[in-house]
């Protein structure tokens, strides 16, 4: 019995020993990939920096390190954070979570955690959402009061947000003052329409004397003319033949 005891806590030494050997192996690896990263981001090979950042964390995922910079490699592959492609948009979400896992570990890693808020803010600046931004500044700042980055950037980012809520302010000023002259425009169009309307109705009914041009109007007065001349003259012999026959009938007497 006592020959087993002492083979069984031979073997958990043995075997506890052979777990610190592999994990202190996998720190030394994960710490010359994060090196090997380092170098070809600084060398601005972002796409190779990348992959031996993920490299790192297959042998540590709880390196805040390499999560941090595996954050950085992705952003900087972002030519635009308006281009809403597949790709592009995946490497900034990717990088958005990344850092967001580092700003969690404020406790823990603090300097990399302010670092990780101040990046966050400067991905959704470059989004135009302004007030997400200012509130990862303030965030980095209260980890990290002394991040004069992070303090420049939040001065920026509030002037920009109070710009475009002027913007917002006039452009509503702007639609209400245009909705008014319309109703205004309206209103004085309906007013129009209405003294037309009533000019109308005083118009004589008789639309063809209304139209009758000064030609037609100078033939019927002709014509007019005409008839009462025929007239006159019907009249007038008619006259001159009584006065014969009445010369006549005078001599036979």
């Amino acid at each position: 019995m006592k020959f087993i005891k002492i083979f069984l806590l031979a073997i958990m030494v043995v075997t506890s020993a052979f777990c610190s050997q592999n994990a202190e192996a996998s720190t030394r690896k994960e710490r010359r990939l994060i090196n090997r990263g380092n170098e070809s981001y600084r060398d601005r090979n972002f796409a190779e920096a990348q992959n031996l950042f993920e490299q790192a964390l297959s042998e540590n995922s709880a390196s805040a390190e390499a999560r941090y910079n595996l954050g950085l490699s992705q952003i900087r592959q972002v030519a635009n954070i308006a281009d809403t492609t597949a790709a592009n948009s995946a490497r900034v979400d990717a990088a958005r979570k990344n850092f967001s896992d580092v700003a969690a570990l404020a406790r823990q890693k603090p300097g990399l955690a302010a670092k990780a808020n101040l990046n966050l803010g400067n991905i959704e600046f470059k989004a135009r959402d302004f007030q997400k931004a200012i509130d990862y500044y303030k965030q980095a700042l209260r980890i990290d009061p002394s991040d004069e980055k992070a303090r420049k950037n939040l001065r920026i980012a509030q002037l920009n947000l109070k710009k475009d809520q002027n913007k917002d302010q006039n452009k509503d000023q702007n639609k209400d003052r245009n909705k008014d002259q319309n109703k205004d425009q309206n209103k004085d169009q309906n007013q129009q329409n209405q003294n037309k309307e009533n000019q109308d109705k005083q118009k004589p009914e008789n639309k063809e004397e209304n139209n009758i041009s000064p030609q037609s109007a100078s033939r019927i007065l002709k014509a007019v003319d005409n008839k009462e001349s025929a007239t006159r003259a019907r009249v007038t012999k008619g006259n001159g033949n009584k006065a014969s026959e009445r010369s006549a009938n005078t001599r036979r007497w």
